[in-house]
């Protein structure tokens, strides 16, 4: 499985198809709720956007400053990982929530590889790094942690928790936000990932908390 025919840029090509072919990464991602798909899949959402309108409105009746979104995995959900811009990672759920969660691929996989998990991340659990790292919690008989810790040397990620929590404030607090505004009175704006249903209000929390620089 190479990716080749996906418009995908090429250093998540190559994350993809190491991760596809490897058993073991594979099931490891999958129980982080990260599902790799399949190139066929991939290029068949490319060329057809259904699953967005299905998840965030017909096209006629949304905006987002985000324009150029790639899909690359799922969760459980039916939720969608994408690639914004060939640069940016961000999730678009079932509920009507979406966000940026990354910088970049490397971040991103480094977050999953270490951290495990985004879906349960709040303003509660975010606000402050002293917070993050002691509410963290190794899994306990953790299958996957020496296919991680493979994952991790091979690629030069970081284990160290006060630079994870860095990645993802940074991912989180990403301007401009990703949202899709509603431009039909039928449908809603969407809501940030942190469990807002007032559009990105909890973002603005989140950066008002940490007192991040928004310019």
């Amino acid at each position: 499985m190479k990716y080749d025919e996906t418009g995908l840029p090429e250093k998540v090509k190559a994350y993809l198809e190491e991760i596809y072919n490897d058993e073991g990464l594979s099931d490891a991602f999958f129980d982080c709720d990260v599902e790799i798909l399949d190139e066929a899949c991939i290029t068949d959402m490319e060329d057809d956007c259904s699953w967005l309108d299905d998840l965030m409105g017909p096209s006629q009746s949304r905006e987002s400053f985000y324009e150029d979104i790639k899909p690359f995995a799922m969760d459980g959900t039916g939720a969608v990982w994408v690639i914004l811009n060939d640069e940016l990672v961000g999730y678009i759920g079932t509920e009507g929530e979406c966000g940026i969660v990354a910088r970049n691929i490397d971040e991103f996989m480094n977050i999953i590889a270490y951290g495990r998990y985004f879906s349960d991340y709040s303003i509660e659990h975010l606000k402050s790094e002293e917070y993050f790292i002691s509410s963290y919690t190794e899994p306990e008989d953790d299958e996957h942690r020496e296919v991680f810790d493979r994952f991790i040397e091979k690629h030069g990620f970081t284990k160290d928790p006060h630079k994870l929590y860095e990645m993802i404030i940074a991912g989180l607090t990403v301007k401009p936000f990703f949202e899709f505004r509603s431009t039909d009175d039928d449908y809603c704006d969407s809501y940030s990932i942190l469990g807002s249903d007032d559009g990105q209000e909890a973002l603005e929390k989140l950066i008002d908390l940490l007192k991040i620089d928004k310019k």
